[in-house]
């Protein structure tokens, strides 16, 4: 005969007294247990009673520490997320093999003091009168998701953990996960960590703080000692404020109708040609192509931008520029790329999406060599820095009417930091790994990371909706050879070997 309450609320009620934690994750019922703590009788309790548990845990309230409006690249990425068919798309993950004698209290603990230290990994959304604000929620034990697995389901598992929508109303955009991975050739055993984090709380500058700090406050928890890390000066919800101040002076609003007026009027947002019409309403469906820039190419490019006194970046979007406007005909050409914001040293240790993604407006009529258009990619990049403040969405507003709401949009980024590696005491360094998530947050995101071999990965997010793999290909193939020929013959303007530039027409 059962031992196991027979009731939701007994059963919770004993769940806790035994530490166990759960948390809902859609439709699923997670838990977090000490060993021991549960018997066959209470899992099969658990899954009896699973919608009577889930429906108290909806009602669960969570104490509100601070509430505060949300920035504006969150309030965006939130809208967003609300109306997109595939919400997975602003999801960051990442995914860690970690290999040695794991602690599991001590990752436990060193979760929670991670959420702790950092308010924007504990924080939800709500709408006031038609504003998007931030609910921090107060410090609770973080549960920890510990499935086992064979290897034949580790990449499907960790997959489908973060490709899992937020309730970004009701819980905090942050969920962790460690993989038991059913391996005899290991000896201390096999582990997977996954984190997963929608993109209003994160970005790149901001997991390498994370992965940095997990891994020093694992190393307090297994040893009782203090964690050595640096003293936060201020927190997310610190630069939401300082950015509504930034944006609320008349210096922030002449600067941003200069730099408008300074672009100049005409300017429209690039039109890609398509392999299939553009719907009437945007889709965010996508998929990858992968390529690269191997080591020796990238090895001219460095040595070029030193003799011009730029950086490779400025080289590789003014070659891109190239491509662009061989695909569209036009030349200005709009991209859009990202920058840290982090020019505040107050805000160099916070844990939130600060990096924004303004437009870059490289001015291709009147040059007539690569060296020419260099220089101009350069004065463009140095006004994109100099407005790396002020939000894309402001921005656009200035440029008018025709880059408001969604427009259409090309980005392209480099990376010039390696992968964050998860240094745990007593297992091997562990780095991280980025889980790519189908989903294309526009028609076109270029990105560009550096590879251990001296090159550069080359990472195509595209829109299903409009393009084929095969034309994505075929762009990144030319867009290596107009390089190519650029840095062997600056003092040209650069040319492909192919004959011409593939065009399917945008119908």
């Amino acid at each position: 005969m059962s031992s196991a309450p027979a009731d939701a609320d007994s059963l919770l009620r004993l769940l806790r007294d035994r530490g166990v934690i759960l948390s809902a994750r859609g439709t699923a019922l997670d838990f977090d247990a000490p060993a021991g703590a549960l018997t066959d009788d209470l899992i099969d309790a658990m899954r009896r009673l699973k919608p009577d548990i889930l429906a108290r845990l909806a009602g669960d309230t969570d104490e509100v520490e601070r509430t505060a409006p949300a920035s504006v690249a969150q309030a965006r990425q939130f809208h967003l997320t609300m109306a997109s068919d595939t919400p997975e798309t602003l999801t960051v993950a990442m995914r860690f093999a970690l290999h040695g004698p794991l602690d599991h209290p001590a990752l436990r603990q060193a979760l929670t003091d991670l959420v702790a230290r950092h308010p924007a990994l504990r924080t939800r959304y709500a709408v006031h009168d038609g504003e998007v604000v931030q609910q921090v929620l107060a410090p609770r034990p973080q549960p920890l998701t510990v499935v086992d697995v064979t290897p034949d389901r580790l990449d499907a598992t960790i997959q489908d953990f973060c490709a899992a929508p937020f309730a970004l109303e009701t819980e905090p955009a942050y969920r962790a996960l460690l993989v038991r991975v059913d391996d005899p050739a290991a000896a201390h055993g096999r582990h997977e960590l996954a984190l997963a984090m929608h993109h209003g709380i994160i970005d790149g500058w901001s997991t390498e703080i994370l992965v940095r700090d997990l891994g020093e406050l694992y190393r307090a928890a297994l040893t009782g000692q203090p964690a050595d890390l640096p003293p936060l000066a201020a927190d997310f919800i610190d630069f939401c404020r300082w950015e509504r101040d930034f944006l609320a002076t008349e210096r922030t609003r002449d600067m941003v109708r200069t730099w408008a007026d300074r672009v100049g009027p005409g300017t429209e947002p690039i039109r890609l040609p398509t392999d299939r019409p553009r719907p009437a309403t945007r889709s965010s469906a996508g998929a990858y192509v992968t390529d690269s820039i191997p080591a020796d190419l990238l090895d001219a490019v460095t040595r070029y931008a030193v003799r011009r006194n730029v950086t490779p970046f400025v080289v590789l979007t003014a070659a891109f520029a190239v491509l662009l406007q061989e695909l569209t005909d036009r030349s200005t050409i709009p991209l859009t790329s990202s920058v840290a914001n982090r020019t505040d040293p107050r805000f160099a240790n916070v844990v939130g999406v600060l990096t924004q993604a303004p437009w870059l407006v490289v001015e291709l009529r009147g040059t007539r060599t690569f060296d020419e258009l260099v220089d101009r990619t350069a004065a463009a990049t140095w006004q994109m820095l100099a407005m790396q403040s002020v939000p894309a969405q402001v921005q656009s507003a200035a440029l008018g009417d025709q880059f408001t709401g969604n427009p259409p949009r090309v980005y392209l980024t480099m990376l010039d930091m390696a992968d964050p590696v998860l240094r745990l005491p007593g297992l091997a360094p562990a780095p991280a790994r980025d889980v790519l998530l189908t989903g294309a947050r526009a028609d076109q995101v270029w990105q560009l990371r550096p590879l251990d071999d001296g090159g550069l990965s080359l990472i195509i997010e595209y829109a299903t909706a409009l393009f084929d793999a095969g034309t994505v290909a075929r762009w990144a193939a030319r867009y290596r050879s107009l390089l190519r020929h650029a840095l062997t013959e600056p003092g040209t303007w650069p040319r492909s070997e192919q004959a011409g530039p593939p065009r399917p027409s945008d119908r």
